[in-house]
């Protein structure tokens, strides 16, 4: 029972454990609601910082997961210049998210095409990408 409790089933959610193998340490718990509206009162700059811990901690949760923050960062800010680069980004975060779901266990519910759409609604990526990176982070503590 009390595993049931500790890994969600009695809520309702979903069945995981804790993977061995997995790099740690694992990534925050973070209030997705917070960190959008963060966000929003720093005038994006939250986002960008958030988006950089995001990527790191994904780079450390588990290292088959590539992906370098600060070109990461990068792409989303000066390449939003050319679009192109920042659609990408937004895009593979998401693909990396879905990775470390299936690499925790957990059904890789994340994904890139979603995030980028929302990106263009009051800019909700981070809120989307915050509650599945936080799937990711429950499973593995």
């Amino acid at each position: 029972m009390f595993e049931e409790v500790r890994y969600g089933l009695a809520a309702g959610a979903y069945a995981v454990s804790p993977r061995a193998g997995l790099a740690t340490p694992s990534g925050v718990l973070r209030n997705p609601a917070s960190v959008w509206l963060l966000g929003l009162a720093t005038l994006g700059g939250y986002w960008l910082v958030w988006y950089y811990r995001a990527n790191r901690e994904l780079r450390d949760f588990d290292p088959e997961i590539k992906v370098r923050p600060a070109l990461s960062l990068l792409a989303v800010t000066l390449g939003a210049l050319l679009v192109l680069p920042a659609v990408a980004s937004l895009y593979n975060t998401g693909c990396r998210i879905a990775q470390a779901q299936r690499r925790a266990g957990i059904c890789g519910r994340a994904s890139g095409f979603r995030g980028v759409l929302l990106a263009g609604v009051l800019g909700l990526t981070p809120f989307y990408y915050q509650a599945q990176l936080n799937t990711v982070w429950v499973a593995r503590n």
